[in-house]
């Protein structure tokens, strides 16, 4: 009786340790993917902001906005265009964007500009303490080339 209660207590410290291992390879799994992108776009970002509208007497929504500009250099035709946007945080998808997009060409360069007009719910996920990820996805004919924005704070605008 007494080495059976020893070996399920040893079992019990086994099994417990464990899991908690298993957990710390998952998170770091996850880490690795978003440190590991290769953006697959030249360009030059120019005020890529997040924030959140918190004015009294509306409801909070959550608003991206920004400018990029295309450089010569990439691989792709004309036709190319910015279609959507995912936001990612600890590197879960937290939104998925499709953006009010302008472009303008100015000595042979593409300024695209993009935002949110009316916002989007604020999403239980998003902690505004922490940066988010931004990406911005670019869809010719049959591809999609990506290019990512780290540590973009999200700003609660009052």
């Amino acid at each position: 009786m007494k080495y059976s209660l020893i070996w399920l207590l040893l079992i019990i410290i086994i099994f417990g340790c464990s899991s908690s291992e298993i957990n710390v390879k998952q998170n770091t799994t996850n880490e690795n993917v978003m440190e590991k992108f290769v953006n697959e776009v030249k360009l030059k970002p120019d005020k890529n902001i997040c924030w959140i509208n918190v004015m009294p007497g509306s409801t909070p929504k959550f608003h991206v906005s920004g400018k990029v500009t295309l450089l010569p250099e990439n691989d792709f035709s004309e036709n190319t265009q910015l279609k959507y946007i995912r936001i990612f945080q600890l590197g879960s998808e937290i939104y998925y964007i499709m953006p009010k997009v302008v472009e303008r060409n100015e000595n042979n360069l593409r300024n695209i500009t993009y935002s949110t007009i009316k916002g989007l719910s604020v999403s239980q996920n998003l902690n505004t303490k922490i940066p988010v990820v931004m990406e911005l996805v670019f869809v010719d004919e049959k591809e999609e080339f990506r290019y990512r924005i780290n540590n973009v704070n999200v700003e609660e605008v009052q």
